[in-house]
């Protein structure tokens, strides 16, 4: 069999709360299904699935790309989100020092965020793609402020270096002009384009149910128009028809491998690190048991005396 030179980057599980819809273990069911060999998750600003999503993908023999929709906040732009995959274990690291500051340090209780300066700090390890129906390219160009967008490419490119990418994507007509802009952006700047798709749930049918769930998720009826609302294309394509989406940027296609080829990080299972205390000269095992043994000694007193008044009140 031909080897498929493309993966899924951009999937949304069910731990992007109230937006995601796809559950990890039928992620890599359908990676087994269909012999994909490696794949991605980029929940919105949180690692939650981290753990289960590594342990699932290697007990199956998939390849785990750990990445994060990360919400990006800067007065000088519009505000964005920006997708980072971790390559190795200085970039976990980083990303969870990343997501952690953004609800720690830099939250106004409805999205937490982080700052370019963050991004400076912490980006060793890091790739970013940077595009995307929610991204901060996209949303500084339909700012109708080009500049903008473009200042931003230049930011994010001194940052992150030979582990920038810009997106593009196929998902809905309109948003055709930007993917022009990203392209012609791309050869100006000599940045990798990468195809990638929003994936929120795994198949076409499950389309009205993820857009109840948005419509719940905002508190607002399915007919409102002030809502975000769910797209027939927010699923998980198969080869076939990325191909076809992209039979004009195959090297965009194939970036994916290419991003795929720098991860080299898995989450394991580590058994419960307890903290070593030093009480009284004691370490932990002999003071638990000496307080173990005072307290069974009290009880043991206390039982015999309740065992003493119940035998003379029988008596009287």
């Amino acid at each position: 069999m031909k080897s498929k030179k493309f993966v899924h980057l951009r999937n949304y599980t069910q731990y992007s709360l109230s937006m995601g819809a796809i559950k990890i273990k039928d992620l890599v069911d359908k990676c087994i299904k269909n012999k994909i060999p490696a794949i991605g998750i980029s929940d919105f600003g949180n690692l939650f699935g981290s753990m289960e999503f590594s342990l699932e993908c290697k007990a199956n023999g998939i390849q785990p790309i750990i990445g994060c929709n990360i919400f990006l906040v800067d007065n000088n732009f519009e505000n964005g989100y920006l997708l980072l995959i971790a390559k190795n274990e200085l970039g976990f690291k980083n990303l969870s020092r990343l997501v952690s500051t953004s609800y720690l340090d830099n939250s106004n209780y409805n999205y937490p965020y982080i700052s370019f300066n963050d991004l400076l700090n912490y980006s060793e390890g890091l790739i970013c793609l940077a595009g995307g129906t929610f991204g901060f390219i996209s949303k500084n160009y339909s700012s109708e402020t080009f500049s903008k967008s473009s200042d931003a490419i230049v930011k994010l490119n001194e940052i992150f270096k030979n582990d920038f990418f810009l997106e593009i994507q196929k998902i809905r007509a309109e948003n055709q002009d930007l993917c022009n802009f990203i392209v012609d952006q791309s050869i100006k700047k000599k940045i990798p384009l990468v195809a990638t798709n929003e994936n929120f749930f795994l198949d076409k049918s499950f389309y009205e149910t993820h857009d109840a769930l948005l419509s719940i998720s905002e508190q607002k009826y399915l007919d409102s128009e002030d809502r975000l609302k769910s797209d027939s294309n927010f699923c998980f394509k198969e080869y076939g028809e990325i191909i076809s989406d992209f039979k004009n940027f195959p090297d965009a296609v194939e970036n994916t491998v290419l991003i795929a080829k720098k991860c080299c990080f898995f989450l394991e299972e580590k058994t419960p690190k307890l903290p070593k205390i030093k009480i009284e000269n004691n370490d932990e095992n002999s003071f638990l048991k000496k307080n173990l043994l005072r307290v069974f000694k009290y009880d043991f007193k206390r039982i015999l005396l309740l065992k003493s008044i119940i035998k003379s009140t029988k008596k009287d």
